[in-house]
């Protein structure tokens, strides 16, 4: 009887929680106590691994704040989020899901996000992955304003570029930790940011 499927599988999810474990950890420490004071070996301490573990899963201590950004960005609520723009029956509906979903991902990712874009400068290796961050972002946003153009709910003069750079102007992970520092509440920052892009991209 064969059992390497199995045997296989079962290591597979064995990585996959190891390696879970140790990204939780990395985020955990990173944010409470900042990247320049953490170590691989705490960060393996943490999660109960062995410091070749996490070398071998993620190359150096950059390699993991690579890998948080990268689960940050296969966050479901941005493919829910596009899925329902793609549905909206009009650019209201259209922002106000493309608002949820950008707030979503921000909060359920904050930690990951700090890390990443206040240590662009310790390593090439954040610094590409916030550029690949900040690219991947922007390239949904282009999706969010190619379905408003498709719903001819943009204001007279405003193309899809602009619509696109408008919304990264609102919905950057940058615009939403502003407003979370500012001490506003999720439901609070939802409203006005949707009240401020219907304003400035809708039809009236």
């Amino acid at each position: 009887m064969n059992t390497r499927p199995y045997r296989s599988s079962v290591r597979d999810q064995a990585a996959e929680l190891t390696r879970t474990a140790i990204l939780d950890a990395a985020e955990r420490l990173f944010a409470e106590h900042g990247y320049a004071r953490i170590t691989v070996a705490r960060v393996a301490e943490a999660a109960d691994v062995a410091v070749n573990t996490v070398y071998a899963a993620f190359g150096t201590k950059a390699g993991l704040v690579v890998a948080l950004m990268e689960r940050g960005a296969a966050e479901p609520a941005i493919a829910r989020a596009l899925d329902r723009v793609s549905t909206a029956a009009d650019g209201t509906e259209a922002v106000r899901w493309a608002v949820r979903g950008t707030g979503e991902t921000v909060r359920r990712h904050v930690r990951t996000m700090t890390v990443l874009y206040d240590n662009e400068t310790a390593d090439p290796l954040i610094a590409e992955a916030a550029r690949r961050a900040d690219d991947l972002a922007r390239a949904r946003l282009a999706e969010i304003s190619g379905r408003l153009a498709e719903l001819d709910a943009l204001r007279d003069g405003i193309g899809c570029a602009e619509a696109a750079d408008i919304l990264w102007y609102y919905l950057s992970p940058c615009s939403w930790r502003r407003l979370r520092r500012m001490g506003w509440s999720r439901q609070r920052a939802e409203e006005w940011l949707a009240g401020q892009l219907a304003t400035t991209l809708l039809r009236r």
